[in-house]
């Protein structure tokens, strides 16, 4: 068939009809003129973005078409926009200190009252002090996370910290620290930040008289969240601590290391000391931190009597809950030392753990095959992972016996189990059937005569079918002691 236009009239009138919309007409074009094929599917989007409902309704769909040839869709489609109003997202951007009025800019952004979180991630600022302007913007933010901050202008000075005294007060309430960094060497950005935070902290202490609370952006932050981070040592991480006062709680994922081993109480500065009402420790560690940075961290609660203090902690354990790895030792010594303050604990053993260096224990260096909760005396609440692996899949519920065996706590009121296999789920479903009349048992014992709820979940890979109602039912029949009492709920997820 010989075109009666060149390919560039033909490339225009298709645009064309691209803009209206006009989908399935191209693709019929393309199926009813082989030459015609290449130059519609260049105006058919494989990609499209969507910013509002009448960009969606322009696409026109061609119902009457019957047996016609219709055009299947784009691949992959991206939507923008919602009615959410509180939050802000700045992605790989560089501010351009020539090329902006900052003081027009602070001014601009001060007019979006409604914005509560803030979402930094590769983004390059001029110096730290436009970082915390940029904060201060937004009179109402709750919530601020900095993924990979860069700062242009390094080190700081005096005359920075006496600016930054000068910014107006916040409500700050969450701060997320990443750094997006996989290396052994902290990053000069994040080493500066948390050198500034510190020094500006420690400075309005030594000169404000009476308490000293809201006089600085971070002040105010209960929640600490650290992902990917990189500490000098842990003296930098107990200044990051000291310097914010009303901190209740940290989190601590994917991975956290010290490049400078060991820990010196001495270092701790007495004013303003670390935060008084620290009760929060999770440990969501993806990567292989090491054992060393897993001791140091320990130590560091330890020697601070901070663990003392802690009612609610999250740590990884082994994928069995066995103490098997030193890393274990450690953590199950923080769980030890946090004694009667503990009413929570979750340990959700992780088998996403990269790469990992962990020293395995000798049956013979093992203190007990169990994590030891004979301490922890006061624990209302108990959450247990189990990872179904080759060394669990005979015998999955083992584990959680000789945890719960050795429970002293006569207020437990609360407590969680879920079994993870790894594979198809059939195949260990018999075993764990057979394993679940132990709990059923250990739960009767007079001292979890206080509970109130027991859980037992089972993760389904393939997503949830009709078959899981009755393993459901089936779960209840091995648990008859416990659904008896009205506690028992049984989930698959």
């Amino acid at each position: 068939m010989v075109l009666p236009f060149p390919n560039e009239i033909w490339l225009h009138i298709f645009r064309g009809l691209a803009t209206e919309g006009e989908y399935d007409t191209l693709e019929r074009c393309g199926v009813v003129c082989r030459e015609l094929h290449p130059i519609a599917q260049e105006c058919l989007s494989q990609n499209m973005t969507f910013k509002s409902a009448e960009e969606v309704e322009r696409i026109k769909v061609d119902f009457a078409g019957g047996e016609m040839r219709r055009w299947r869709g784009p691949r992959n489609v991206h939507i923008e926009g919602g009615d959410s109003e509180n939050g802000l997202t700045i992605f790989n951007a560089t501010w351009q200190a020539r090329e902006l009025d900052a003081d027009a800019v602070f001014r601009d952004l001060a007019r979006f009252a409604s914005i509560t979180s803030l979402f930094l991630y590769d983004v390059i600022l001029p110096t730290i002090l436009t970082l915390g302007r940029l904060v201060c913007a937004f009179s109402r933010l709750k919530e601020l996370s900095l993924d990979s901050v860069r700062f242009i202008q390094q080190p700081f000075d005096a005359s920075t910290i006496s600016q930054c005294r000068l910014l107006p007060r916040m409500q700050l309430e969450t701060l997320t620290l990443n750094t997006l960094n996989n290396g052994s060497a902290p990053t000069p950005s994040f080493v500066e930040l948390v050198s500034f935070i510190s020094a500006v902290s420690n400075r309005i202490c030594l000169v404000t008289v009476g308490n000293p609370a809201q006089v600085y952006i971070w002040s105010a932050v209960r929640m600490l969240h650290l992902s990917s981070i990189v500490f000098p040592s842990v003296a930098t991480f107990a200044r990051l601590l000291c310097a914010i006062p009303s901190l209740e709680g940290i989190s601590l994922g994917w991975s956290c290391t010290f490049m400078k081993p060991g820990f010196d109480l001495r270092i701790i500065p007495v004013h303003p000391g670390l935060p008084p009402r620290l009760v929060t420790l999770h440990l969501d560690l993806r990567m292989d931190v090491g054992r060393r940075s897993i001791a140091d961290l320990v130590d560091f609660f330890i020697t601070t009597d901070i663990g003392c203090q802690l009612q609610d902690i999250m740590i990884p354990p082994c994928t069995s809950l066995w103490v098997t790895r030193e890393s274990d030792v450690d953590l199950n010594r923080l769980v030890r030392h946090s004694g009667q303050s503990l009413r929570h604990l979750n340990l959700d053993s992780s088998w996403l753990i990269y790469d990992s260096k962990d020293m395995w224990l000798l049956a013979a260096q093992s203190p007990a095959q169990y994590f030891d909760l004979s301490e922890n005396m006061c624990l209302e609440r108990l959450d247990l992972t189990v990872d179904v692996t080759n060394e669990t899949r005979l015998c999955p519920c083992t584990p959680v016996v000789d945890i719960l065996s050795h429970v002293t706590s006569t207020q437990m009121s609360r407590i969680a189990v879920l079994f993870r296999p790894r594979s198809n789920l059939d195949a260990d479903w018999r075993t764990l059937i057979v394993g679940l009349p132990q709990i059923d048992d250990v739960l009767s014992w007079p001292i979890f005569e206080n509970l109130a709820h027991v859980s037992i979940g089972v993760r389904t890979w393939d997503g949830l079918d009709v078959g899981d109602e009755e393993r459901a039912d089936e779960l209840r029949a091995c648990l008859p002691k416990l659904d008896q009492r009205g506690i028992l709920g049984c989930i698959f997820i």
